[in-house]
């Protein structure tokens, strides 16, 4: 290996010491704001590192073909370091901007599904309930009036029909009652 090709790998190896300390501390504060149980922590660490372990050898992949020397871990060291120096505060800073950004945003798109989407869907939903209700109400209407006429033929019926067709009329009567207030009810519930 060259003097330029050991500079290359180490120059970039101090990158992805910053870059393995800029992803840790932007996996650690994502970590604290979720609020995970412990064995989910522990997977998740698990793969942040198997990651930084893929971006440091895929780094020396491209760089030196994959020589692994001292310098390589000296080079990893001195980026993590100077990042923890000199650039961790800003970029915890500006990592805390990014995260009330998104979260905001996050909260006015849900914001806009809701009044874009919901509230019209909704009020479309009850304006159709609304609807159905008073057409069936005025059908039934109609229908009383229709059949009010021959009424006087259930009355003369009913007047003709001995004791027992009477009790079997008023057991029809109570139960298409029963079936009437059950379905009032539910349509009542339904409507929002």
């Amino acid at each position: 290996m060259t003097i330029t090709s050991q500079a290359l790998t180490l120059l970039s190896m101090a990158f992805c010491g910053m870059g393995i300390g800029m992803l840790f501390d932007t996996y650690r504060t994502l970590e604290r704001k979720s609020g995970l149980s412990g064995w989910v922590i522990w997977l998740c660490d698990f793969l942040f590192w198997v990651s930084c372990i893929f971006l440091v050898f895929g780094t020396l992949l491209r760089v030196n073909e994959g020589i692994v020397r001292i310098y390589v871990f000296l080079g990893i060291a001195i980026g993590a370091i100077s990042y923890l120096l000199f650039l961790q505060p800003a970029y915890l800073y500006l990592l805390g901007k990014m995260i009330a950004l998104i979260v905001w945003l996050y909260g006015r798109l849900l914001m806009m599904l809701k009044y874009l989407v919901l509230v019209p869907l909704v009020s479309l939903y009850r304006l159709v309930v609304s609807i159905l209700l008073f057409t069936a109400k005025l059908l039934l209407k109609i229908a009383g009036w229709l059949f009010r006429p021959f009424r006087w033929l259930g009355l003369m019926l009913w007047k003709r029909l001995g004791q027992p067709g009477k009790k079997q009329w008023l057991q029809v009567t109570r139960l298409w009652a029963r079936a009437k207030n059950a379905l009032t009810n539910w349509v009542k519930r339904k409507r929002m």
